[in-house]
C-alpha cells in the first residue's frame, strides 16, 4: 500500500492517454471499466514515493503498488469496475478493515472468476460491501478445497491512508 501524504504531480490525461491507460488497466486486471469514457476528467498523479494514481473527479480510483495497478475501494463502491469477490463472515470483518490478510476459515463464498495471483475484492456476507482489495494466493477451485492458512494478501482496506485521503 503506497504511503499517501500528497500527490506531487497531477495532470489531466489527454483523450488518447486516457484510452490507453484504461485499456492497459482492463487487460492487467482482467475486468472492464464502466463509467469512465473520453468525456470523463481522468487525472494522472504521482505520490511522494513515486507510485502512480489515477483520479476521477478528485477521488483516487486506481493506484499502483509494486508496479501493478489496483482499483481503489471507492472505484469498486461506485461500480466503476467489477472484480472477482470473496465473501467473509462477520467475525472476520473487524480484522479485514484493519488490514489483516484473509484466512481461509473466515471465507463463506468464492467467486468462480478468482484466479491465483489475481486481484479480488473482499466483501462482508451481510451487506456485500467492499472492505478490502487484495491478491488471491489460490484459484477459486483450490480456495474452496483449502481448509486453513492465508489465502488473500490484503493490499488496500477501509481506513488505510488511501481510503482516508479520499474523504472530505
Amino acid at each position: 500500500m503506497p504511503k499517501i501524504e500528497r500527490i506531487k504531480k497531477r495532470h489531466l490525461l489527454k483523450k488518447r492517454e486516457q484510452r490507453d491507460e484504461i485499456a492497459r488497466i482492463e487487460q492487467e486486471i482482467g475486468a472492464s471499466i464502466e463509467g469512465i469514457d473520453v468525456k470523463s476528467h481522468l487525472e494522472g498523479g504521482v505520490l511522494d514515493d513515486g507510485s502512480r494514481v489515477l483520479l476521477l473527479n478528485g477521488e483516487i480510483v486506481f493506484f499502483q503498488h509494486e508496479g501493478r495497478m489496483y482499483p481503489a475501494l471507492r472505484a469498486l463502491l461506485n461500480g466503476l469496475i467489477d472484480v472477482p469477490r470473496i465473501t467473509v463472515d462477520m467475525g472476520a470483518v473487524k480484522f479485514v478493515v484493519n488490514g489483516a490478510d484473509i484466512m481461509r476459515p473466515g471465507i463463506t463464498q468464492v467467486d468462480d472468476r478468482v484466479k491465483e495471483n489475481g486481484i479480488v475484492v473482499v466483501v462482508d456476507e451481510n451487506h456485500g460491501k467492499a472492505l478490502a482489495v487484495g491478491i488471491a494466493k489460490l484459484s477459486a477451485k483450490a480456495l474452496r478445497t483449502a481448509t486453513s492458512g492465508k489465502v488473500v494478501k490484503s493490499i488496500h482496506h477501509i481506513n488505510d491512508d488511501l481510503w482516508v485521503f479520499g474523504k472530505d
